[in-house]
């Protein structure tokens, strides 16, 4: 039950505001810096770069309070643009949307056909493990909802809303080796 009750409160506590991106023990997606990233929680356990980012990781002794292993994606000018955190006690899909509502978008994971809710707004992505419970949740700086065109005096068509990233190129949150 302690487990269980540690999981939702780091769930809640990385909880973002609608639109904008809430900070996680002090960091903020699309604010917070590389160097924010290292004064807080020192060098990482494993630094590593993924394609046009780098990301710093703490895991093993190094692993953040609540988490196995949590991810610092930043970018080539150094801004931290995404947190992924690999979470200690799985969590059930009730306590996610009892947390964030019912998602905006579901899809999975192609290769492995895992399960996966998209809460664009809020910038959050919940990775689901193949048993069912969650296994990750990733945070960016969230979108705020767009003006359709068809919602502007004289306008009959409408916008398409602006998403997060195609559904269909997510893959897989895996921990960095170490």
């Amino acid at each position: 039950m302690r487990l269980r009750t540690l999981a939702l409160v780091t769930v809640l506590a990385l909880a973002p505001v609608r639109g904008l991106a809430r900070p996680w023990k002090g960091i903020t997606p699309g604010q917070s810096t590389q160097a924010d990233v290292v004064e807080k929680f020192g060098e990482p356990s494993t630094k590593a770069k993924r394609g046009a980012r780098v990301v710093l990781a703490y895991a093993g002794e190094q692993a953040l309070e609540g988490t196995k292993q949590a991810q610092f994606h930043v970018d080539g000018d150094g801004t931290v643009q995404e947190i992924t955190v690999f979470i200690t006690e799985p969590l059930d899909a009730e306590t996610i949307e009892g947390t964030y509502g019912k998602p905006p978008q579901k899809t999975f994971v192609e290769d492995t056909f895992q399960k996966v809710w998209i809460y664009p707004q809020q910038g959050v992505t919940v990775y689901f493990a193949k048993e069912g419970h969650v296994a990750a949740l990733s945070y960016t700086a969230g979108t705020r909802p767009r003006k359709t065109a068809a919602a502007e005096p004289g306008h009959a068509a409408a916008a398409a809303p602006a998403a997060a990233a195609d559904p269909a190129d997510r893959t897989t949150p895996q921990p960095a080796a170490r």
